[in-house]
C-alpha cells in the first residue's frame, strides 16, 4: 500500500520528473523538469503531493502551484494543478483520488480561493471542478493580416532583448486581469516554455515600441512543423499594436496562420481583431471553488460595497448556498456556482436556477487566460 504525502526533498521531485517525463514527453519534447521550473526546479515551493510505494518509489503526483491572481485591486489567492500522472502498474488503486482528497484539504487551509486544473477527468469533477469562461479565438491568417491598419509613425516591431525584461514585466503588470508576475517570474516562464513545449512549440517573442518606449508585446508559440498554425500564448499593452503584432508574427515565422485566444474582458483586443474569424470557447481546464467566504472576501476590492452582507456556504455533496444580505438565496451545484460566477461559453444555452438572477448584475468576474505563461 502505498503512503501519500507531500514531497519534500529534491531526491521527490527528481522522481517525479522522470514520472511525468515517461508519460507526458517523447523524443521531440524537452523534460518537464525544465519546462515546469516551479513544480520541479530549484525555485519549487515545494507543495506538491504524490503517492509513495514500500521502496519509497513514487508511483503517483500531482503538481501544485500557487499563483496570485490580480482583478482589479483584487487578489485572489490561486492554486494550480498539473502534472497529473500514475505509473502504469499502479493505476486503478485509489491514488490519485486520494492525493486530489489531501490537496483539496491542503488548499483551503493555506487560504486558498480556487484550484485550477488542466484537465476534464471525471476525477476531477466529481469533486466540484468544472468548465468556466468565455474565449474568443481569432484566426489571424496572412490575408488578415495585410487588411490591419499600419501602426502610428515612430512604431517599430522587433524581437525581444534582454534589455526589455523590465519594460515587458512593466506592460504586463498594468494589465487589470492578470497573473501577477515579477521580473524574475516572468523571465522564468518566457525561458521555461511550459505550454508551448507541450504542443512542439517554441516561443519568440515581438515588441511593438513607440519612439523607443515598449508599448506592447506578444509571446508566439511557433510550432516545429511549418505546416502548423502558430499561438499568442501571452501579451500585453496597446491593443491595436498587439493585433499588428499577430499579423507579424504570420509573415516573419512564415506561419499559416496565428491563434489568438481573447477572454471576453480584453474588449480593446476584441475591436482590434473584428475583422478577422473567430469562434468561442472556454478556458482551458476546470475550476474548483475552494473556500466560498474566502473567494467573496478576496474579491471584495473588485465588487466594492455591493459585495458587503454576500455568503457563499458549502453546503456538502457538491452544492453551495449564496445569499446576500437583503433576504435573497439561491442553491447551487458546483458546475452552475462557476458558471455564474465566471460564465462558461460551453453551457451558455443552459438555463441557471431561478434565483440566481438577483445576482447576475455581479458576475461574472472576468479571469485571466490559463493557458498562457503560467500554464501549469
Amino acid at each position: 500500500m502505498a503512503v501519500v504525502s507531500r514531497l519534500t526533498t529534491k531526491s521527490d521531485l527528481e522522481q517525479a520528473v522522470r514520472l511525468s517525463d515517461v508519460t507526458f514527453r517523447d523524443a521531440e519534447q524537452p523534460s518537464m523538469g525544465g519546462a515546469f521550473p516551479y513544480i520541479f526546479g530549484e525555485t519549487s515551493p515545494y507543495l506538491s503531493f504524490g503517492a509513495f510505494d514500500e521502496e519509497g518509489r513514487l508511483v503517483s503526483f500531482m503538481g501544485l502551484v500557487p499563483w496570485e491572481i490580480r482583478i482589479g485591486e483584487a487578489k485572489l489567492r490561486a492554486f494550480a494543478l498539473g502534472s497529473v500522472c500514475t505509473d502504469p502498474d499502479a493505476r486503478g488503486k485509489g491514488y490519485a483520488s486520494e492525493i486530489l482528497s489531501r490537496i483539496n484539504e491542503y488548499t483551503r487551509r493555506a487560504g486558498g480561493a480556487l484550484l485550477l486544473v488542466s484537465g476534464y477527468r471525471s476525477l476531477y469533477t466529481r469533486t466540484g471542478c468544472a468548465p468556466f469562461g468565455r474565449v474568443r479565438r481569432y484566426g489571424m491568417s496572412a490575408e488578415h493580416a495585410e487588411k490591419l491598419a499600419a501602426g502610428p509613425a515612430g512604431e517599430t516591431v522587433r524581437e525581444m532583448s534582454p534589455d526589455d525584461l523590465f519594460a515587458l514585466q512593466e506592460v504586463a503588470a498594468a494589465r487589470p486581469v492578470r497573473y501577477h508576475l515579477g521580473v524574475l517570474e516572468l523571465a522564468a516562464l518566457l525561458r521555461a516554455e511550459a505550454l508551448a513545449s507541450c504542443i512542439k512549440m517554441k516561443h519568440r517573442v515581438l515588441v511593438a515600441e513607440q519612439d523607443g518606449r515598449v508599448k506592447a508585446f506578444a509571446v508566439i508559440g511557433v510550432p516545429m512543423s511549418p505546416e502548423r498554425r502558430g499561438v499568442v500564448i501571452e501579451q500585453a499593452g496597446d491593443s491595436d499594436a498587439v493585433a499588428r503584432l499577430t499579423g507579424e508574427a504570420v509573415r516573419r515565422y512564415g506561419l499559416p496562420g496565428v491563434d489568438v485566444p481573447v477572454p471576453w474582458h480584453e474588449t480593446g483586443l476584441h475591436a482590434a481583431l473584428v475583422e478577422v474569424p473567430s469562434a468561442q470557447e472556454d478556458h482551458l481546464g476546470t475550476v474548483r471553488i475552494v473556500d466560498g467566504d474566502a473567494l467573496l472576501s478576496q474579491l471584495r476590492p473588485w465588487f466594492g460595497e455591493v459585495c458587503r452582507g454576500l455568503r457563499l456556504v458549502d453546503s456538502g455533496e457538491g452544492n453551495w448556498r449564496l445569499s446576500d444580505g437583503e433576504g435573497n438565496a439561491v442553491s447551487l451545484s458546483s458546475k452552475d456556482l462557476v458558471r455564474l460566477i465566471f460564465d462558461c461559453a460551453s453551457a451558455e444555452n443552459e438555463p441557471l436556477p431561478e434565483g440566481a438572477k438577483a445576482f447576475e448584475d455581479l458576475f461574472p468576474v472576468p479571469f485571466p487566460y490559463t493557458a498562457g505563461l503560467c500554464y501549469t
